[in-house]
């Protein structure tokens, strides 16, 4: 088991570093790179928040669940290495670095009444999933930005119901029914009457964070606000 000093000798044979340009940084997301980060160009949608010109391509045709969703950034770059390497990559300790990113994305440029959210739910993965990577990475990211916002978190209100292929293996065609019906709420008692803030780390087409916020407005929930790191393109 670890402890304070081990982990003081560990930081001293091997200093953290920032994971995306590799300067020695305690984060491990360096200021300088964090700068780096694309915000979302506008104009965007106001419902979606992705970019857009006449009309939203993504909300056309099929009206959100959510009433808003807006994003830290654009998938590319310092903020889609990140990612990349704290959902694959086993590197649990981006959950703090991220969650900052993300709040002060919320505090600082979101446009979107956040603050009247009563709790934070993270998008699920499937348990088997869950089980080989050893967590999800929006329950972490979740549970960091409650502890910042003071908001509480009900983790385990939704779950997802079967597996589903990854999303970003997909057309968009197919991502619009790859997870449909792929999410319920196990316990509706922790979102009934609430309005929720629903946390995931990229959207792209939009389809998990909708199905995911039918579920919740089917349990009971008033509204869902969506905050995500990245959208994609």
């Amino acid at each position: 088991m670890k402890t304070p000093v081990i982990d003081g000798l560990i930081d001293i044979v091997y200093p953290p570093k920032c994971l995306t340009c590799e300067s020695l940084n305690p984060h491990h997301l360096c200021e300088s790179c964090l700068l780096q980060i694309e915000r979302i160009p506008r104009p965007y949608c106001p419902t979606c928040g992705h970019p857009m010109r006449r009309k939203c391509n993504l909300c056309w045709g099929r009206e959100p669940s959510f009433t808003t969703a807006r994003a830290a950034g654009v998938y590319t770059g310092v903020i889609r290495e990140a990612i990349h390497a704290f959902k694959y990559g086993g590197a649990r300790m981006l959950a703090d670095p991220l969650a900052q990113v993300l709040y002060r994305y919320l505090t600082v440029y979101a446009d979107i009444p956040w603050r009247r959210a009563e709790c934070i739910v993270p998008v699920p993965i499937y348990p088997a999933r869950k089980r080989v990577r050893g967590y999800n990475q929006s329950e972490l990211l979740a549970e960091r930005l409650g502890v910042m916002t003071g908001l509480p978190l009900a983790a385990d209100a939704v779950v997802r119901k079967r597996h589903t292929r990854p999303q970003v293996e997909l057309s968009r065609e197919e991502r619009l029914t790859n997870v449909a019906g792929a999410f319920g709420v196990r316990k509706p008692e922790l979102i009934r009457g609430k309005i929720v803030l629903l946390v995931d780390d990229v959207a792209t087409t939009c389809s998990t964070i909708h199905e995911c916020s039918l579920a919740l407005l089917e349990a009971g929930a008033r509204k869902v606000y969506v905050a995500c790191l990245a959208f994609g393109a």
